[in-house]
């Protein structure tokens, strides 16, 4: 009996139908992978370096402890910004070479080629992009109760690093938020994560590239506009077979909020209300119509695929249609199944709690 059922299970085990399951669930696996390394190699070494200045600077504070601690929490956060900015500058691309080589799924060349799409698709999608980022913001405002803290601590971390006395921090926090960030951003999500979870359905691709690029900012309120932004970023991926577009499109939504500081940072509370009522306004009108011009001008180019970037799927087309897996078994249970992914929302979830709760005091 037990020989038998051994022999069942080792059938079972190498049945064309799992073998290739087992294969597309590998490489679903590498996707999370690969968020999971770009937070540990990110967040441990901001860690590193935060406690390198507490340490240093509690070695070498004055009389007043109380005093000199607060000062010390100020200093930290002033170089917030550029300490994310050598983590992730170091962890997003270290993460999608690691995964990348681990798989060969594709080469970083792979991602930089002349876009397929031409300038004034581009333009539109960047409105696009302007659009829907200040229709987040609209849905934030009002449901200010979930998303203020996390939010109000975000900008107040950003405003810090670009306002800063320090000129070279203030340059470097403004290079990266509008140009280092958005570079080594859709290199890990438009690249790495959305080939690696795009081998079976390119709807799969931008879905699971989209949720990654959300959860990777670790906290609630950057995960909702990073989650829609990440739909559209993916979609424009597909169409252009390069990452280029979405590059230019992430620059400029970081740009826009960006510029708005030193415009918004003198008024009134009463005066910056309307004055983002009426930007966010305009900007969502335009933004949306810019968006269906897009969709309507390229689907009236029927020859066009949306093609995810890949050179090496797990498993051949004539595996997997020999193995006769269902829509389901190739994409969302592969995908939502595997350990890495229960790993990865655990961090993620544990992040956004501890940081409302530290906003909130």
């Amino acid at each position: 009996m037990d020989k038998a059922t051994a022999q069942e299970r080792r059938a079972r085990y190498y049945d064309p139908k799992n073998v290739t399951y087992r294969k597309i669930a590998g490489r679903y696996g590498w996707s999370w992978n690969c968020i999971g390394i770009q937070i540990l190699v990110a967040q441990g070494l901001a860690m590193i370096m935060m406690g390198a200045m507490l340490i240093f600077n509690i070695m070498t504070m004055g009389g007043d402890s109380l005093k000199d601690i607060d000062s010390i929490n100020a200093d930290i956060m002033g170089y917030s910004i550029p300490i994310a900015a050598l983590s992730f500058c170091i962890g997003n691309p270290l993460a999608s070479f690691i995964s990348l080589k681990k798989t060969k799924a594709a080469k970083f060349g792979d991602y930089f080629k002349k876009p397929q799409i031409g300038p004034g698709l581009i333009i539109l999608a960047v409105l696009a992009t302007l659009g829907i980022s200040c229709f987040d913001s609209l849905i934030m405002s009002i449901f200010n109760s979930i998303f203020g803290a996390s939010s109000e601590q975000l900008n107040t971390s950003i405003s810090s690093g670009i306002f800063s006395e320090n000129l070279f921090l203030s340059i470097v926090s403004i290079a990266y938020v509008c140009v280092l960030g958005p570079f080594f951003e859709e290199l890990l999500c438009r690249g790495a994560i959305q080939t690696l979870a795009g081998h079976e359905s390119p709807k799969m691709a931008v879905f699971a590239s989209a949720l990654m690029f959300g959860i990777f900012h670790l906290n609630i309120s950057q995960f909702y506009n990073a989650f829609l932004l990440g739909l559209l970023f993916g979609y424009v991926t597909l169409r252009a077979r390069s990452i280029w577009p979405t590059v230019i499109m992430h620059i400029a939504n970081n740009s826009m909020y960006i510029a708005l500081m030193p415009i918004t940072k003198n008024m009134t509370e009463e005066q910056q209300a309307a004055f983002d009522s009426k930007f966010t306004i305009v900007v969502t009108i335009v933004g949306i119509l810019a968006l269906i011009a897009f969709i309507i001008i390229e689907r009236k180019n029927k020859n066009k695929e949306m093609a995810v970037i890949i050179t090496n799927k797990p498993a051949t087309d004539e595996e997997v249609a020999e193995a006769g897996l269902t829509n389901k078994e190739l994409t969302v249970k592969p995908f939502f199944t595997r350990w890495q992914f229960y790993v990865v929302m655990g961090i993620f979830i544990f992040n956004c709690v501890s940081t409302s709760i530290m906003a909130a005091q």
